[in-house]
C-alpha cells in the first residue's frame, strides 16, 4: 500500500559512524536507504588518528583511507568529524584545545572533496560553559556542524538557548532522543520543528537514533519496525542515522528498505 501523494517521504541522506576498532573499516549497504553522506564522528580521538592522513598524531592499530572511504556508494559525500574525546566531560573541558587540533585536520584535508566538517563535542542545556563551544567553533572553517541533545522529554526554550550562543552559519544535528528512551518520535518531531522555525530547515537536521536501551544499561540495535516508526514521524525531513556500523546491519537495512518502498513507492 502506497502512502497518500500529499505525504513527503523522509529523505535518508546521512549515516554516522562512531569509529572503534571493532567496526574499522566500516561496511554496510546503507545506500539502499538513499544514504550518500557519511559522517565519521572523529578523525582523532584520545590524540590518536583513525585515518591515514599525514598528521602529527599516532594512529590507532586500525586506520582507514579517506580516499577509499569516499569510493563507497554510501560515502559519496563525507562530513568529516574532527578532534574529540570518548568521554564527554573530558571533551567539554578541553573544547578549545580540540578546536586547535581540529583546525590542523582541516588544513591537512583541503585537497579532499569534503562536504563539510563535524566538530564532535556535543552540547545540551546543562553545559554551563557552552560559550566555550562557541569560541571553539569560531576557530574552525565553515561549513561546520555540531550536535545537540536534551534530557528533557519536551524541552522548553531549547531554541532560545541555542540562539544565545550558536555562531552564525553553523549546522546543527538534533539527536532525537528516541534511542536513549527520552522521548517518542512524535515528540522529537515537535521539538525539531520548533528549532527549524527559529533557525531554518536547512540548518537543523534530525539524527535518528537506531538503538534502544537494554535493562543492563547497554544498548541494542533498534528493530526494523522501531526505525520505521521514527521515519514515519520524520516524513518530509532530511534524516541522518546514528550509527550504521554498530546498529544498522544488512538485514535491518533490507527490512527498512522494503518497508520504505511499500509505504512511499
Amino acid at each position: 500500500m502506497h502512502s497518500s501523494p500529499d505525504i513527503q517521504p523522509p529523505q535518508i541522506e546521512g549515516m554516522f559512524w562512531q569509529p572503534d576498532l571493532a567496526t574499522t573499516a566500516p561496511k554496510g549497504n546503507w545506500d539502499l536507504l538513499g544514504v550518500n553522506t557519511f559522517v565519521p564522528q572523529w578523525s582523532i580521538v584520545e590524540s590518536k588518528s583513525w585515518f591515514d592522513l599525514d598528521m602529527d598524531f599516532p594512529k590507532w592499530e586500525k586506520n582507514i583511507s579517506l580516499k577509499k572511504l569516499n569510493q563507497k556508494p554510501w560515502a559519496e559525500n563525507i562530513i568529516l568529524g574532527l578532534a574529540g574525546e570518548y568521554d564527554e566531560k573530558t571533551a567539554r573541558a578541553n573544547v578549545v584545545n580540540l578546536a586547535t587540533h581540529s583546525k590542523k585536520i582541516i588544513e591537512q584535508t583541503q585537497s579532499y572533496p569534503l562536504k563539510g566538517y563535524y566538530f564532535p563535542v556535543e552540547a545540551d542545556p546543562t553545559w554551563i560553559c557552552v560559550d566555550d563551544l562557541a569560541k571553539a567553533i569560531n576557530i574552525l572553517a565553515k561549513p561546520v556542524w555540531i550536535s545537540i541533545y536534551s534530557a528533557e522529554q519536551t524541552p522548553h526554550h531549547l531554541d532560545s538557548w541555542l540562539r544565545s550562543w550558536l555562531p552564525e552559519h553553523t549546522g546543527v544535528f538534533f539527536q532525537d532522543g528516541v534511542g536513549v528512551g527520552t522521548r517518542t518520535p512524535e515528540q522529537a518531531r515537535k521539538t525539531l520543528e520548533q528549532l527549524q522555525l527559529e533557525f531554518g530547515k536547512e540548518h537543523i537536521i534530525i539524527v535518528l537514533e537506531a538503538f534502544r536501551p537494554r535493562k543492563n544499561g547497554q544498548f541494542r540495535s533498534a528493530y526494523p519496525w522501531e526505525i520505521a516508526e521514527q521515519l514515519k514521524a520524520y516524513e518530509g525531513q532530511k534524516v541522518y542515522i546514528f550509527d550504521g556500523p554498530h546498529y544498522m546491519n544488512r538485514w535491518t537495512v533490507y527490512a527498512v528498505t522494503l518497508w520504505y518502498k511499500l509505504r512511499y513507492g
